[in-house]
């Protein structure tokens, strides 16, 4: 009678275990992680780049006075080609002495007065005619040239749908492979960077450098690239 007992208590036993089994499997979420990449290309149609003007003087007044002729030419430049005067900006102006070493002693050689501007070109096809027109004032340097594209709203929206369907893509293919059906994602992230064609560095413009013929600076293509990954949760084919 006591071995009885003691069997059906371990049967018991088995078929609760066996239960737990059953309904902790049921209760397991299988998912898949999976990436995809969308990629638009655009063209680029406005220009940046800054302008520094740096001169030396006897005196402070002397050293702003030429930088101030030089920034009155420069700002006529793009004046007459059309940039906005929201599109340019001083981002830097700086008045300090000037030191060099003879003969292992430091003296006063001068007063510096420089100037640094910002500036934004709407009208790209431009471009090539505005550094040909700085380039007729000596001694003064264009810093990196950026061609972007201002508004890449819709690009990024597309190359975005590009890879949510690349990523979909692969969901579906794997879980067909398995025997199984793609159910709702559970997490989704995405990051998009979009390159630059050109960006050269700083140039010093002479005047004294004769143009053979006028500067062409193709805008060439951007591309705006987005990526996703997400985790889609796997359900099993009835």
């Amino acid at each position: 009678m006591k071995t009885k007992r003691i069997v059906i208590l371990f049967l018991s036993v088995v078929v609760v275990v066996l239960l737990s089994s059953c309904m902790a499997t049921q209760g397991i979420v299988r998912t898949i992680e999976v990436s995809g990449s969308g990629e638009v290309a655009l063209t680029a149609d406005i220009a940046s780049f800054s302008i520094q003007v740096s001169e030396l003087g006897k005196t402070t007044s002397e050293a702003q006075g030429f930088a101030n002729e030089k920034m009155a030419a420069i700002l006529t430049v793009l004046r007459t080609n059309g940039v906005a005067e929201k599109d340019i900006a001083t981002t830097a102006l700086n008045l300090r002495p000037s030191y060099k070493w003879l003969d292992n002693q430091q003296y006063l050689e001068g007063q510096v007065a420089s100037q640094n501007l910002s500036v934004t070109l709407r009208d790209l096809p431009r471009l090539g005619k505005v550094i040909d027109q700085l380039g007729e004032i000596s001694g003064i340097y264009l810093n990196s040239v950026v061609l972007d594209k201002e508004d890449k709203s819709a690009a990024l929206l597309e190359s975005r749908q590009l890879a949510l369907a690349s990523a979909l893509a692969k969901a579906e293919a794997y879980a067909k492979n398995s025997n199984m059906l793609v159910g709702s994602p559970i997490t989704i992230s995405e990051s998009s960077v979009a390159s630059n064609p050109y960006s050269p560095r700083a140039v010093k413009m002479l005047a004294s450098e004769a143009y053979d013929m006028s500067t062409e600076i193709p805008a060439g293509s951007m591309t705006v690239r987005s990526t996703i990954s997400m985790v889609v949760e796997m359900t099993r084919q009835n």
